[in-house]
């Protein structure tokens, strides 16, 4: 880097960044500030904020995306009347969805939202290299992107807040940058954790020792007063119940723990947060993610601000009803047990707090709240999160192959370390690989060695797999993002604790007496709720089909000539589990993984497939990507030390017909093949 400083110089000229140490961290892609995403933003307008173009931020490339007249891709809007050249959609899977803009079944022109949404909760890669370019931070690729997964970029509106709040809260000549919370409490843990993994580990004016007075991150309240002496980490109140800040200073290494929180905890300010935030601010919208006549559903968002001013208790009535119907889905006789929230991760989140509080009141302080344990390879974040110490400051212990020398390892760990684990995180199944872990015998050491098992259920769901009922599970984490929203365009998450274990039992008490303010009012936004319980009428239906369909293209896959390899629960060697706990007249779930045989170029299958293809899945329409390098680009090796392979393409299958789908891969196979498969006969 020190060889290339003039050319950083240069290029930080060229993009007004304020030193060459932020013009390294754009240029390489690991700067996540958003006082740099908010100043893309400032340069896309004009004096008095008059709009020159429209902008938005990549967080995980971390390069200034504009969208200005020399914008390669145009930008469209997909109405009912879509042009001759616009790229094909399907209406909505019921009537559910009237109104809104149709979804994509085809791969869609790089960077557009997918659906055409403002809201919308995936962004389309269409070409192999466009994923390397969005993980290389290219400009051409991430210049063309106009939104993202709302955990890792940045919703335009959540950036005009933020720079609103920087410009009425900032200290004058003191540079400032700014996380928006969606609830105080939130707000105090971000704060926490800030003054921990910034001030704390910096050499900052904050001692370690001082920091280490802090409360746990599992026991901050909104009361609790958290400020160090000399730290520069404030927040306020934007509007009270509704967006709290964090304010710090404008560096690096400070933006870059800010985001990390808001990726990892999952603790994030929704578009439609933002939104109405801004509204009560009589702050006009600058920009948006779809053009001028297909703004936002302004209608749609007014009348779910309408339904969510009634109810009792302190929650909307359209709050009550998601809680009641994910009771029904889960088999819980009360939607008591059902906990709302922003997201999937902050699902996961909430687990894992009150799990440390169950460790703290029976083991004491000294144990730090016990070790977390991650089971099987897992969706990134859940391990980045248990592996942070300001979240489980016991550490983690990682069994990332889930299988039987797993299995014996970790009841060697339990035997060695009693009473030391407070949580148990495991997928079913898991993802990418699709594999299953033996939840009984998991269960079995929950019991013998009290720690709480936290199953995520995002991919086989509710519908599909029994883990309530059965007692396996003390707690089902469930990104309602998926499946059960499927249209993608609102982001949410649940925690169902289980009455029938002791453990589950004590957990939905002390949710409700430790997080009460936090889960029922400012956990998950209403109007997102609005959102999710409106898609979600179909949710059984959708599931049924998707899961026929499902199963019928990995048998076909499996049996491929071009497919090397296909993961499944069904083709997995660990299939007898998925069945213990598999539901009656209910299928394996919408997502699988294929690996190519070598005469088939994978990068041009994947550029030929004609099918949406982006970050995310469960969406009702067929959704791909190729995950390992989405998730795990810098850290390849370490995928690949889990038997995960670099060339790994995730398929989440939608609505579309096997037919249809069966024919769009044929035709990538055809243009894709490099030369005829050899038999075994002919390679030797």
């Amino acid at each position: 880097i020190t060889t290339r400083i003039e050319a950083f110089d240069s290029f930080a000229k060229q993009r007004d960044c304020i030193t060459k140490t932020q013009a390294i961290m754009f240029h390489t892609g690991k700067c996540c500030a958003a006082s740099l995403q908010r100043a893309a933003w400032k340069r896309s307008r004009g004096p008095g904020g008059a709009k020159l173009a429209t902008s938005v931020w990549d967080s995980s490339s971390l390069t200034p995306c504009y969208h200005g007249n020399d914008q390669q891709v145009p930008m469209r809007c997909f109405s009912a009347n879509v042009a001759s050249d616009t790229p094909k959609l399907m209406p909505t899977s019921s009537s559910v969805g009237a109104g809104l803009p149709p979804l994509p079944t085809n791969s869609q022109p790089l960077g557009f939202p997918m659906p055409n949404d403002e809201h919308a909760c995936s962004v389309s890669l269409p070409t192999w290299s466009s994923v390397v370019g969005y993980e290389e931070g290219v400009p051409a690729v991430t210049n063309a992107m106009l939104c993202g997964y709302p955990r890792f970029v940045y919703h335009p509106y959540v950036l005009q807040l933020m720079s609103m709040v920087v410009s009425k809260y900032g200290i004058d000549n003191r540079p400032e940058d700014c996380l928006v919370l969606p609830s105080e409490e939130a707000a105090v843990r971000c704060q926490v954790f800030l003054q921990q993994a910034w001030e704390g580990q910096r050499g900052t004016a904050v001692s370690v020792e001082a920091s280490g007075t802090l409360p746990d991150n599992s026991l901050v309240k909104s009361s609790d007063s958290v400020v160090l002496p000399h730290s520069r980490i404030r927040r306020v109140e934007v509007v009270p119940g509704l967006v709290y800040a964090v304010l710090f200073p404008a560096e690096t290494e400070a933006g870059m723990a800010a985001k990390a929180y808001w990726q990892h905890t999952g603790e994030v300010v929704s578009s439609r947060r933002a939104y109405f935030t801004l509204k009560q601010l009589g702050v006009k919208l600058e920009k948006t993610v779809t053009e001028e006549e297909h703004v936002c559903h302004e209608a749609q968002l007014e009348e779910d601000e309408k339904t969510c001013a009634g109810g009792n208790n302190n929650e909307s009535l359209v709050q009550s009803q998601l809680r009641e119907r994910i009771a029904q889905w889960a088999s819980v006789k009360s939607a008591d047990s059902v906990f709302l929230t922003p997201s999937g991760m902050s699902a996961i989140y909430l687990a894992l707090r009150s799990a440390r509080r169950r460790h703290f009141e029976r083991y004491g302080d000294a144990a730090r709240g016990g070790t977390s344990v991650v089971y099987g390879f897992p969706y990134l974040d859940t391990l980045k999160l248990c592996s942070r110490p300001e979240f489980s400051p016991a550490g983690v212990e990682f069994f990332g192959k889930g299988d039987a020398q797993d299995m014996a390892n970790l009841e060697k760990l339990l035997d060695s370390k009693p009473n030391a684990v407070s949580v148990l995180f495991t997928e079913l199944p898991s993802n990418p690989l699709l594999n299953c872990p033996d939840l009984h015998k998991l269960r079995e050491l929950a019991n013998k060695h009290d720690f709480v098992l936290a199953v995520d259920d995002t991919i086989s769901n509710f519908l599909n797999v029994d883990l309530i009922e059965s007692g396996l599970a003390d707690v089902v984490c469930t990104s309602l993002t998926k499946l059960v929203s499927g249209r993608g365009d609102a982001i949410a998450g649940s925690c169902v604790t289980n009455p029938n274990t002791p453990t589950g039992q004590w957990m939905q008490l002390d949710l409700q007496k430790q997080e009460c303010h936090d889960v029922s009012i400012n956990g998950l936004f209403c109007p997102d709720a609005a959102a999710v319980l409106r898609n979600s009428v179909d949710f059984p239906e959708r599931n049924d089909r998707i899961n026929e369909t499902s199963e019928v293209i990995a048998d076909w896959l499996d049996s491929h000539p071009d497919v090397e390899r296909v993961y499944y629960p069904k083709q997995s060697d660990s299939v007898s589990l998925y069945q213990n706990v598999q539901k009656q007249k209910s299928g394996y779930g919408g997502l699988m993984s294929i690996v190519l045989h070598p005469h088939v170029c994978q990068r041009t299958f994947y550029d030929a497939l004609d099918v949406a293809k982006g970050p995310s899945l469960g969406t009702n329409f067929t959704l791909v990507c190729p995950y390992t390098l989405l998730a795990h680009y810098h850290e390849l090796d370490f995928a690949m030390s889990y038997n995960v392979p670099p060339n790994l393409l995730r398929i989440a299958i939608g609505l579309e017909s096997v037919e249809e789908l069966k024919q769009k891969f044929d035709d990538a196979f055809v243009s894709s093949r490099l030369y005829p498969k050899l038999d075994q006969k002919q390679a030797s």
